[in-house]
């Protein structure tokens, strides 16, 4: 039964992408075409698709090297087996110099994982660039720049989006001077550590959802827009490293924003601030612990809401999550436990039944199935 699910299901995607699709599963149960997903990506050439089906057994740490979609089956799923598809780390390596075995992951997506410890590009050369991570839960993304000596920025261009995220960590170790990824954008994400080590203009943190205190340290010259920090008591920073920022129509139920330079403005230190809102309640729909996040909450913001279409777009959207570019999708009812748990954005056989289990040669074998197509 569960290998026709596969068989359905690579029928299902495959009208998304003319390269060849790759099926993975370490469930002797539930055969697919490969057991683990390093040999998946070893066999697979540039453009191909992974899809990881979820498991109850952890798969084993794997390095992307090159230009992949890899889609798991969710980090919680709603369907009628209930896996999810985890791992512990994901590397993300680029030497196109190695004449033996290239490596190029650029343009690679990853979709649909839980990500125990981390996402990280710490062995490669040369810079991983134009990567997308969208609904994911995450430990944490690396971004190291010194793994090869002082100046080497080992990513760019990166998107993430529509995450559960705790770290994420740009790198820069020499505080306002040092070198950080670049060209990072974080929109749509709840961030439930913090963004850390960051020195690049280029990284945009938008319309995310901070459950808890201190969303920043050594963080310089990014664009922070749209955001709800939601921790009570606490603080949205609380240390002095956290300058030259800009903030623009975020809100905070906290009265101050640093403890180190106490204030009700985002503009402490050398940041500058507009439109922001401090010492008030956003009024979510069902939260109720400001500092921790749980898959029962819903961070949708009630009718009376002040942060309701108070975004820097035009024409404005909601600050948080359910506002902006990518608005959070829902696996689920509010309070069910998987509303923030979308799955990846492709058809899934949710619910499966063989209705005749036995039957003689020749005879049909009658399946009901439910499906449906991820938004």
């Amino acid at each position: 039964m569960k290998k026709l699910i596969t068989i359905i299901f690579v029928i299902a995607i495959a009208s998304l992408s003319h390269a060849t699709i790759r099926t993975v599963c370490n469930d002797s149960a539930r055969p697919a075409q490969f057991s683990d997903i390093q040999p998946a990506i070893d066999a697979a050439t540039a453009g191909d698709t992974i899809f990881v089906l979820g498991s109850q057994f952890l798969y084993t740490d794997f390095t992307i090297t090159k230009k992949l979609a890899l889609i798991g089956a969710g980090y919680n799923s709603n369907n009628q087996f209930n896996y999810s598809t985890k791992v512990n780390h994901i590397n993300l390596q680029k030497d196109p110099s190695n004449i033996v075995n290239p490596r190029d992951p650029n343009g690679s997506v990853i979709t649909g994982f839980l990500v125990n410890n981390d996402i990280n590009c710490y062995t490669s050369p040369l810079a991983v660039s134009n990567i997308t991570i969208y609904r994911n839960n995450i430990g944490t993304i690396y971004f190291y720049n010194d793994a090869y000596g002082s100046g080497v920025s080992l990513a760019s261009n990166w998107i993430l989006y529509n995450n559960i995220l705790y770290t994420l960590n740009g790198g820069a170790s020499n505080g306002s001077l040092g070198v950080s990824a670049s060209n990072i954008v974080l929109q749509n994400n709840i961030i439930t550590g913090d963004v850390r080590n960051f020195s690049s203009p280029t990284v945009v943190i938008d319309h995310n959802v901070f459950p808890g205190p201190d969303a920043f340290n050594n963080l310089y010259f990014a664009t922070i827009t749209n955001n709800i920090f939601t921790s009570n008591p606490g603080n949205v920073w609380s240390t002095t490293n956290v300058n030259l920022n800009t903030f623009n129509n975020n809100i905070t139920i906290l009265p101050t924003i640093s403890n180190n330079a106490p204030t009700n403005s985002f503009a402490a230190g050398n940041n500058t601030a507009s439109g922001n809102f401090v010492g008030i309640d956003p009024l979510f729909v069902n939260v109720t612990d400001y500092n921790n996040f749980n898959f029962s909450f819903d961070y949708r913001l009630q009718a009376g809401s002040p942060a309701h279409n108070q975004s820097t777009e035009l024409p404005p959207t909601d600050l948080g999550i359910y506002g902006g570019p990518f608005p959070f999708p829902s696996a689920g009812a509010s309070g069910s436990g998987y509303d923030t748990s979308p799955l990846p954005n492709i058809p899934q056989i949710t619910q499966m039944n063989i209705l005749n289990s036995t039957l003689q040669p020749g005879n049909a074998l009658n399946v009901n199935i439910k499906a449906k197509v991820n938004n």
